[in-house]
């Protein structure tokens, strides 16, 4: 960072109260040095220690300046820690971080030594026996004010081995792109930040649903997965079957990233059954020679991309139509994840009725949602207890979420890089995919257009209890 008036009177707010420490301490040295002032070589090193005073001052001010950020992190992380350490008890007593002992003694919960990285610091916890990790959760959002600290959350599973990470700038509070090109490993994609600084890798492999309201930053996700993937994309080691039931609106910008595009009912069935029927054909292939696709050209990964899935399972009127959507949807989610087919779905209204497959994606993402009840639909209220919060995340940072992988860990707190409108047609020009296939609907044939209609059924009288008397 550049220099600046305000971070040097930061430095001198530091530096002033240390020199007056060491000051004190020279003092006394040189009254206690005075009573021996008669000796020549007492009077040559009292007048040296004056003279390297302000030597030592200048020469500390230049060797801050090799990394005035540090000092000044440094400077504030011995501040914070001094007063997290001091005002620990009080705080846990009056949150009821507490619980009896044997003897009827109250017994506190305790902290370790913080640790920091950067501005977010990592207080281990010691819980007394009686809490439990959702007693620390409880009361995250009152350690934050305490703290003056923009959040903190909860680290960790096991008792012994909790941490609170309380951050002083939300590393995921502002938005962010990611270069193109990145390469693939197979199994995971670079998707954006999570917290902690760390990059965010989402697992390409289970089926995916994304749940958020309008606005929550849906977009950033579906974009993020397909400029992540564009290099395998355009080598051909994954196929991107794309749906996008607002009429094109979203995905068409990037279609020719797409392998195979639907943006009508008709269409995107269509798109579905044939996944289904190559998924079944690849299935018989590999059947006896191995029990894990691996991507290839010849035989690449496909990726079904569903944009406003709801469109498809709840909300078409086709009645024919909305029940083979969701009989195909539910065959791929069930069956195609070792074959190397997967589902990748968004959709706003998380409910059962809206998705009844919903149980068969393993990997959930919540973006902003309305409620805690939507958060339990998406994530589980395991992950609620956990620190999920959903229906917490701030409308002005569309793209953060919470993830739940189908590993069993705790939800992940993340944010998804933002994609402008150049950088996907960049991505567009740049990873095509190789081998676009045209969606054909096939037409009635002459067949069933001439077939007779069914018959209409008669009802016979209705027996009535004098028919039956007569009988």
């Amino acid at each position: 960072m550049s220099w600046t008036w305000q971070r040097e009177r930061a430095y001198w707010a530091g530096e002033i109260p240390r020199l007056l420490r060491g000051g004190i301490w020279l003092i006394a040295l040189l009254f206690l040095l005075s009573f021996l002032s008669m000796f020549h070589v007492v009077g040559v090193v009292m007048n040296a220690l004056i003279a390297a005073v302000p030597l030592v001052i200048v020469v500390r001010r230049i060797l801050a300046a090799r990394d005035f950020d540090g000092v000044l992190d440094r400077r504030w992380q011995r501040k914070m820690t001094k007063w997290i350490l001091g005002n620990w008890l009080g705080l846990a007593r009056s949150l009821r971080l507490e619980a009896r002992g044997p003897q009827g003694t109250p017994i506190v919960a305790s902290c370790g030594k913080p640790t920091w990285q950067k501005q977010t610091c990592m207080l281990p916890v010691a819980l007394p026996p009686g809490l439990v990790r959702e007693n620390l959760v409880n009361v995250t959002g009152h350690l934050a004010q305490a703290f003056a600290a923009s959040r903190v959350s909860v680290v960790g599973e096991h008792l012994g081995r909790l941490a609170l990470r309380i951050e002083y700038v939300d590393v995921l509070a502002r938005p962010f792109t990611l270069p193109l090109g990145l390469p693939w490993d197979g199994r995971t994609v670079v998707m954006g930040v999570a917290e902690g600084g760390d990059q965010w890798w989402l697992p390409v492999g289970p089926h995916t649903l994304v749940a958020g309201s309008s606005g929550s930053g849906k977009a950033s996700l579906v974009w993020g997965l397909l400029l992540g993937l564009a290099q395998p994309i355009h080598q051909g080691l994954v196929e991107i079957w794309g749906i996008d039931r607002k009429g094109g609106m979203e995905l068409a910008m990037g279609r020719d990233l797409l392998t195979r595009f639907a943006d009508d009912a008709a269409h995107s069935v269509v798109l579905l059954e044939e996944a289904v029927a190559q998924m079944q054909k690849r299935a018989r292939a590999l059947a006896g020679i191995t029990r894990q696709h691996v991507a290839t050209p010849d035989s690449p990964t496909i990726i079904v991309l569903i944009d406003e899935l709801a469109a498809l399972t709840a909300y078409e009127t086709d009645r024919e139509m909305l029940r083979r959507a969701n009989a195909a949807i539910a065959t791929l989610a069930s069956q195609g994840r070792a074959v190397g087919f997967i589902l990748f779905a968004c959709l706003q209204d998380p409910r059962k009725e809206t998705l009844p497959a919903r149980g068969l994606f393993t990997q959930t993402v919540g973006l902003r949602l309305r409620d805690r009840m939507e958060t339990a639909m998406v994530l589980g209220d395991g992950a609620v207890a956990a620190g999920a919060l959903c229906h917490e995340i701030s409308p002005s940072t569309p793209g953060v979420a919470y993830v739940l992988s189908d590993s069993g860990t705790a939800p992940q707190r993340v944010r998804a890089a933002f994609a402008d409108d150049d950088q996907i047609r960049e991505a567009a020009l740049t990873y095509f995919a190789p081998n676009p296939k045209p969606v054909i609907v096939p037409e009635a044939t002459a067949e069933q257009d001439t077939t007779a209609p069914r018959r209409p059924r008669t009802r016979g009288p209705r027996k009535t209890q004098d028919n039956k008397e007569e009988s």
